[in-house]
């Protein structure tokens, strides 16, 4: 139970995600870049954090029975645990974030989405890996179905315009293993730390990181006002403080890395559909199919296929599938003529 509530908050963060393109439009027509905005992003989600954490810790949050707690309680971390969280924010954030840039100025932003969902791929091998995680016909499966409806509801099968740039493909699944990644070292830090501490860390260290790379500070004198801080909170509360809550405590229920690139995958779906109702952009069945893969491949990767293989349901399915109807006929004839032959049909009606 505690695994599906963990499934379903991963969930409910991808369609956090999904309105992501709303606010990089917005901050893009006010003369910001790419990295500059990824920057601005997760250091305003870190910035909305913190009086949080501040006020969990106050009401003792975490803390051991006896232990006098403080208004930092929760900012404290070993090492070990501060390393985890470094991982998470340089290379879980900040580097899949240049890594899908980089790509988008390759390849083109259709061609970038389809590589940086190869992230199920990653996450199935790490989570045998370092996990022990068993590899089943139904993951696989899912994958197949998750990949193919990404790449359907981006591309609505239409492949002429996909480019191709060894730079840009590179830096693509470079982005995917990196997302990959991210739920690797989140499921690492959230044992020893809370889900939202190891957030607010991960934003530090990702912010840093990006604003060391963008060094925005022109971008943001000329964009600065009114708008711009409507717009900057938005960003780093909604798709950033509020998904990133969802996703870090999701993660802390025990759930396998394997099976949460998929889940969270549905963030293309909610990204399609923004597009769509919010932009105007074209719609048609094969985008719809794509769709219908991603939520299929969702459901197939949280199923217990041996509890369904085991069901009265397909117990029938199996045994509808089994029916002669020649055979059956010939049985039916065979009881109609002992009936005809026994002369009796009170003999013939009792054991029926």
């Amino acid at each position: 139970m505690q695994a599906k509530k963990g499934y379903a908050m991963v969930l409910v963060a991808a369609l956090m995600w999904g309105s992501i393109g709303i606010f990089v439009k917005s901050l893009s027509a006010l003369g910001l870049t790419s990295a500059s905005i990824a920057a601005l992003r997760l250091l305003m989600g870190a910035a909305l954090l913190a009086p949080v954490l501040v006020v969990m810790s106050m009401r003792g949050v975490r803390t051991p029975a006896g232990e006098k707690h403080s208004a930092f309680s929760l900012f404290r971390a070993t090492p070990g645990t501060l390393f985890a969280c470094a991982l998470v924010g340089i290379l879980g954030l900040a580097f899949a974030n240049l890594g899908y840039y980089i790509s988008m100025g390759e390849v083109g932003m259709s061609t970038a989405s389809v590589l940086l969902y190869t992230s199920p791929i990653f996450g199935v091998v790490f989570g045998r890996v370092l996990y022990g995680e068993r590899v089943t016909g139904g993951k696989l499966l899912s994958v197949a179905l998750n990949i193919t409806g990404c790449l359907l509801a981006v591309t609505s099968g239409n492949f002429a315009g996909m480019q191709f740039s060894l730079l840009g493909v590179g830096a693509g699944v470079f982005a995917g293993l990196m997302g990959a990644l991210l739920a690797v070292f989140s499921k690492i830090a959230t044992e020893k730390m809370h889900p939202l501490a190891v957030t607010f860390y991960g934003f530090m260290f990702g912010g840093a990181t990006m604003l060391a790379i963008a060094r925005p500070w022109a971008e943001i004198a000329g964009a600065f006002g009114p708008e711009f801080i409507l717009l900057l909170f938005g960003f780093g509360l909604i798709p950033t403080a509020l998904a990133y809550i969802f996703y870090m405590s999701g993660l802390s229920l025990g759930l396998e890395a394997s099976k949460v690139p998929v889940v969270a995958s549905f963030e293309t779906v909610a990204t399609v559909l923004v597009g769509i109702l919010m932009y105007g952009e074209s719609s048609d069945l094969v985008k719809v199919a794509g769709i219908c893969l991603v939520l299929l491949s969702i459901v197939a990767m949280n199923m217990d296929f041996a509890r369904v293989r085991s069901s009265a349901a397909v117990r029938l399915w199996h045994e509808s599938m089994a029916f002669n109807g020649r055979i059956w006929q010939q049985e039916k004839i065979a009881d109609y003529n002992d009936f005809v032959n026994s002369g009796d049909w009170q003999t013939w009606v009792a054991p029926r």
